[in-house]
């Protein structure tokens, strides 16, 4: 194993339980405000970490559009930039105009929530549409409002959504060594059908504040994306359970197949192909030596995921035949 994973994994044996679970970004502190008007050409957003690798999180198209975003602060202000891959952005639905109308989120928007005191506190939902019009709450409390701005523009493949949210709406204020409850959705209607997305996956609706994420407050801007660190690491460990768990599933179903009739023998081959084969895609990954590609990560750890299932459901069928036989 090279010597970049090595290091990775190292740091994925001493990362909490939290990282394992849960996604995270690390949110400097920006030397100057920006101007909320939904451009993003701000010298704080050239710095900041971008992240992206949003899943689909309800029912809807299987290949979802990818959504980037960036996050900074100062003593008075969360500041959150994002950027919605569209390559139709002729179709994007921005229909709302009146603020505090959940039907904003209707049109093509982003939802941004935040929990100051994770993960059992109050939770806050604040949402915006490609033309700054806002909708907040307090979970589903439509009646709390938010001291915030919001300022959106529409290019060429894209469009942006640039926020201002106050501290003091939430009696809380970030800090250094400050972690909250985040997480981002996103609204998008331009394709023709709605389609919904997250950076942290909820698995169903957005109002799921047990599955956020944690945005940290950091120091200054240091030019390291130390949560895509922690991210990487976070999946590397995973791949080392998953493996585990395929080559011991692949090793009791040659110990048992022959004890099946040949029908159901010939039906777990294709199982037995497709372990191989997420087996030989985390070796490619491996020997590629691409320790802080998150992309990866998530991709060959999916793979690794589904054939573990799969493996499972398999070894009960050796574990019953060879009940079965004794």
């Amino acid at each position: 194993m090279m010597r970049t994973m090595s290091c990775i994994v190292a740091i994925a044996i001493c990362t909490c339980a939290l990282a394992q679970e849960t996604r995270m970004y690390e949110c400097q502190r920006a030397a100057q405000r920006p101007a909320i008007d939904g451009k993003l050409d701000d010298a704080c957003w050239q710095s900041a970490p971008k992240t992206n690798q949003f899943t689909r999180v309800m029912k809807g198209p299987v290949e979802i559009q990818q959504t980037v975003f960036q996050a900074v602060y100062d003593d008075a202000h969360l500041y959150v930039g994002v950027t919605c891959i569209e390559p139709q952005p002729g179709n994007i639905a921005a229909n709302v105009t009146t603020r505090d109308m959940s039907a904003v989120m209707g049109d093509d928007a982003i939802e941004i929530f935040l929990q100051p005191d994770p993960p059992g506190g109050k939770y806050y939902q604040l949402s915006a549409n490609s033309l700054g019009t806002r909708y907040d709450g307090m979970a589903f409390e439509a009646g709390w409002n938010a001291q915030w701005s919001a300022a959106g523009s529409i290019g060429e493949g894209a469009w942006y959504l640039e926020c201002a949210i106050a501290f003091e709406s939430f009696d809380s204020f970030g800090a250094p060594g400050a972690t909250w409850g985040f997480n981002i959705g996103r609204d998008r209607n331009a394709g023709g059908q709605t389609e919904w997305s997250a950076w942290s996956d909820t698995m169903g609706g957005f109002h799921t504040p047990e599955r956020f994420g944690r945005l940290i407050f950091a120091g200054d801007a240091t030019g390291t994306n130390r949560s895509l660190l922690i991210e990487s690491a976070a999946y590397a460990r995973r791949t080392i359970a998953l493996q585990e768990m395929i080559v011991t599933g692949l090793e009791e179903i040659a110990g048992g197949v022959e004890l099946l009739p040949e029908k159901d023998r010939t039906d777990i081959e294709p199982t037995v192909a497709r372990a191989k084969a997420a087996l030989a895609a985390l070796d490619e990954f491996l020997a590629e030596d691409r320790s802080l590609d998150l992309e990866g990560w998530m991709r060959v750890t999916k793979l690794l995921q589904a054939s573990a299932d799969e493996m499972e459901r398999t070894a009960w069928v050796i574990r019953f035949g060879r009940l079965l036989a004794d």
